[in-house]
């Protein structure tokens, strides 16, 4: 009896902590503003698959190229207005188009058919899994069909490509080249803004721009010696990549030794490139911080477009910063789940439970799920550099965009600081004119 009475209440306690638990997590993903965290406990929620982690890498990827495009490719000036665009937040009306042209995608058009069967044969995470016969119950109800960083990547998408998904480069395609990376190998990019005034080739050269003029020359010439050096680690790394994927292809098992030999040969010869790009990266933000602190010293707020510009600057700055970051997520959590839930080792599993659930998919969307099919099998290949490729170049965009973050940060703190200083004073000359006007009358009534 008493164990009878102990085991209710244990199951009630349970219930109510389920019950909790599921509240938190709904309250924390309707309330944070944070795309990252939103990442993370989407990530909780979704079936353990090798294509989801695919899928994440790719948006890792996509944030990355977007952050290359904002930073090396799009012209800006004083009165850009590209830099406010991409740094708007996304509405429902815009998420509801995403939905929607997602929904022609092979694995976004056919996930609903595959979903119950895959976490009935593959579970859920293994921090939900601690739920117990809880788990699959819970990670269904909140699993997303567009992850929150999805969001964020196709609305860069809608900017840069357009509205019609047919100009969309093919994100979630991995390419079979590594080299590259920082491009989408397609798509139809839009002019989405027509500068004006003095207009810069890049966000980099007009902020050498905002300079001290005695600074500008050198900085000019360490900017390009640091992106000389990163793109010769890009080429290096990229090099890496696909001989790392040739080993892992049965196609190359007769060439296996010769490969890895190759291999060791270019992991040196990146060791040595990339202790190049640090040493040139150093000295660029060096110069960058004693641009900084000339600033205090040098600087004419006087010229409106000067400090238009810095804002620009600035925006854009924080964006690429922001994006760094969710690549970061994107790449973190992918290989986190890879290795948390044994996701490589049960491929087949996976693969198997898309056999049996491709019985439940509609005839007019077998074409595309065969597509889907094959798509994972080939990104399988090309996960785990395109992992380690996305978190060097996210890793260096993050620096770079601290710094440039920094640096205007200077010029609009001054500006503000000189509003501020320029209200103050007009305020106190308007209470001395109204003092001295006040004297002047008693002085009238006095006389009268």
């Amino acid at each position: 009896m008493i164990e009878i009475q102990w085991q209710g209440v244990q199951t009630v306690s349970t219930n109510k902590l389920v019950l909790n638990f599921v509240a938190t997590v709904v309250a924390i993903f309707m309330m944070s503003g944070c795309s990252s965290l939103q990442e993370t406990l989407a990530s909780q929620m979704e079936v353990p698959t090798l294509e989801h982690q695919a899928n994440r890498v790719a948006i890792g990827m996509t944030i990355v190229r977007e952050n290359n495009i904002m930073a090396y490719k799009m012209p800006i000036s004083a009165d850009a207005k590209w830099p406010t665009m991409v740094t708007s937040d996304i509405n429902e009306t815009t998420k509801k188009f995403i939905d929607n042209a997602l929904s022609n995608d092979p694995y976004y058009a056919t996930q609903r058919y595959t979903n119950n069967i895959q976490r009935k044969m593959l579970g859920s995470s293994s921090s939900m899994s601690s739920l117990g016969q809880y788990a699959n119950l819970t990670a269904s109800l909140l699993d997303q069909t567009v992850s929150p960083l999805a969001y964020r990547a196709f609305y860069k998408i809608l900017i840069f490509y357009g509205y019609d998904s047919k100009d969309w480069p093919n994100i979630f395609n991995y390419n079979n080249s590594l080299g590259s990376f920082l491009d989408f190998k397609d798509g139809n990019f839009k002019e989405i803004d027509s500068p004006t005034g003095d207009v810069y080739p890049t966000v980099g050269e007009a902020l050498i721009s905002l300079a001290p003029v005695n600074l500008q020359k050198d900085l000019t010439a360490a900017r390009l010696d640091m992106l000389d050096a990163f793109e010769d680690v890009a080429d290096y790394r990229s090099q890496v990549g696909v001989v790392e994927t040739k080993l892992k292809d049965k196609k190359y098992k007769a060439q296996h030794f010769e490969l890895q030999k190759e291999l060791n040969v270019l992991k040196t010869k990146t060791k040595q490139v990339e202790s190049v790009a640090k040493e040139k990266e150093a000295i660029y933000f060096e110069l960058l911080d004693q641009a900084t602190i000339a600033l205090q010293s040098d600087i004419d707020l006087s010229d409106e477009n000067y400090v238009k510009l810095a804002k620009n600057i600035n925006l854009v700055a924080k964006e690429v910063y922001t994006g760094s970051t969710e690549a970061y997520t994107s790449f973190g959590l992918a290989l986190g789940n890879i290795a948390a839930n044994n996701i490589l080792q049960n491929l087949p599993t996976e693969l198997k439970s898309l056999a049996i659930a491709k019985a439940y998919v509609p005839r007019n969307l077998q074409a595309k799920y065969n597509k889907r099919v094959a798509r994972i099998v080939k990104n399988s290949v090309y996960l785990l550099p395109n992992i380690m490729i996305g978190t060097y170049y996210a890793s260096k965009q993050l620096s770079l965009a601290g710094k440039y973050e920094d640096f205007t940060d200077t010029i609009l703190l001054a500006y503000e600081t000189k509003l501020e200083q320029d209200k103050a004073q007009k305020e106190k000359e308007a209470k001395e004119a109204a003092a001295k006007q006040k004297e002047q009358e008693q002085a009238t009534q006095e006389q009268k």
